[in-house]
């Protein structure tokens, strides 16, 4: 039942996906469905979840029982405890009951041991989400990207186009000369070509991102990224970015590679007591119960029934195991664990010291996106002024084709730079974004 829950889960999750022409949720979700390192993650917490309840049993009894069947010649002992020469066959009957009374709480810290070893593997799956959605991120806007660029060299092929029919119109009216038309419809080829370009340049992004989320239609997957879409607002102070500082505060409390790390920190105070109760004396308490029945060939034999009875034994006690010399290997094994523990509060400062330099490069890194967006800005605003009085020279007579083509190329290269500039500010926003949520 519980599988058959999980495929029409994903099956509604898949629906969602194509009927929202997946959008960036949408690629995140099933990329976390589809990535092995989430999977392989999950698979972690399992065998997490199995130490721990492993770990909580060692609490209760071990009840065991057995059979066994033995046939003797020659000089047997019989039942009376006299030994005949004789074929003989005896079947055994036992059960016994072990149970741990003391420990030294190895038990104890055992358990504690294993329920931390699991909130880190939990963790870890949420850090390999993670990983995974700031990937998908990453991919998502450079498809967005190209498909702009795509639009950018549409417009930039419509105002060729629409150049060629002005020059035509002046060649006509004997205020252009006819060599003027050949070099606008050189210009107009070359935004044809620029154009193709562009859109081989999106339909690869998209089928890195579809390759990117393990989708395996890949035909199917560009066609239904036709609405590709993202949200964002980009004017000026609407977006205010926050310090590396006030980040890191956020991040430390809510990472998932921090968190885990401490779980594993935990884990390996817990391994040193739970090595340390080898230290002290183990009392456990042990009950068993037997019988058996004797067959003696070409004689006479008390029945079954009789024996099973009669021959049964019960025996119930304590032992007490006290450990004197062990040759070192109890304190060995305490100082390894006292190594794994340095080495696992080692690995969390290093995880944070990185933490701390990935944000403040990736605040750096926005500031200075920032600042080329709004550069960026103000150059298109100046090449669109520039193109509109060369198309009024253009017409006028006073200016050649191909210092107007020189003035739309302009152009064409800061809505590039804009477009580009655009994108890798609204990355930067999200990484930032990223190490806050």
């Amino acid at each position: 039942m519980k599988k058959i829950l999980i495929i029409l889960l994903c099956i509604v999750n898949y629906a969602l996906c194509i009927a929202q022409g997946w959008t960036l949720d949408s690629c995140i979700s099933y990329a976390q469905q589809q990535s092995y390192s989430v999977i392989r993650a999950n698979m972690a917490v399992k065998n997490a979840e199995i130490a721990e309840r492993s770990a909580r049993l060692a609490m209760t009894p071990s009840i065991n029982a057995g059979i066994g069947e033995n046939l003797s010649f020659g000089l047997v002992e019989g039942v009376n405890n006299v030994r005949e020469n004789r074929t003989q066959s005896t079947t055994s009957f036992n059960a016994s009951v072990s149970m741990p009374l003391f420990t030294g709480l190895r038990i104890t810290n055992q358990i504690k041991r294993t329920g931390a070893e699991l909130q880190a593997a939990l963790a870890e799956v949420e850090s390999a989400k993670e990983s995974v959605e700031l990937n998908v991120i990453s991919y998502y806007l450079q498809a967005l990207y190209y498909r702009e660029m795509q639009k950018v060299q549409q417009q930039q092929l419509l105002l060729s186009e629409q150049l060629l029919a002005r020059t035509q119109l002046l060649v006509a009216e004997g205020r252009q000369s006819e060599s003027e038309i050949y070099e606008v419809e050189a210009q107009v080829a070359q935004n044809r070509q620029q154009l193709t370009d562009a859109e081989n340049s999106y339909r690869l992004a998209l089928v890195d991102l579809c390759q990117l989320i393990n989708y395996k239609e890949v035909e199917k997957f560009v066609s239904e990224m036709s609405d590709l879409s993202y949200s964002f607002d980009l004017s000026e102070n609407s977006y205010i970015l926050p310090t590396p500082d006030f980040v890191f505060i956020q991040a430390l409390t809510r990472r998932p590679s921090i968190e885990a790390q401490r779980s594993k920190i935990a884990s390996a105070e817990f391994a040193i007591k739970e090595t340390k109760a080898e230290y002290y004396p183990q009392l456990t308490l042990n009950a068993s119960w037997g019988t058996g029945y004797y067959h003696m060939f070409n004689a006479n034999n008390p029945a079954f029934g009789n024996q099973f009875l009669n021959n049964g034994s019960e025996v119930i006690g304590l032992s007490l195991n006290i450990p004197i010399y062990n040759r070192l290997q109890v304190r060995h094994a305490v100082k390894r664990q006292q190594i794994a523990l340095d080495e696992a509060r080692l690995t969390e400062q290093e995880l944070t010291d990185r933490l701390y330099k990935d944000i403040q490069s990736a605040y750096y890194n926005a500031f200075a996106a920032k600042d080329k967006y709004e550069a960026a800005e103000k150059s298109r605003e100046a090449g669109v002024k520039a193109l509109e009085y060369a198309v009024t020279k253009y017409e006028l007579g006073r200016l050649s084709a191909y210092e107007y083509n020189e003035a739309q190329t302009r152009l064409y290269r800061t809505e590039a730079e804009l477009t580009q500039a655009k994108y890798e500010y609204l990355l930067r926003i999200r990484i930032l974004e990223f190490y806050m949520q």
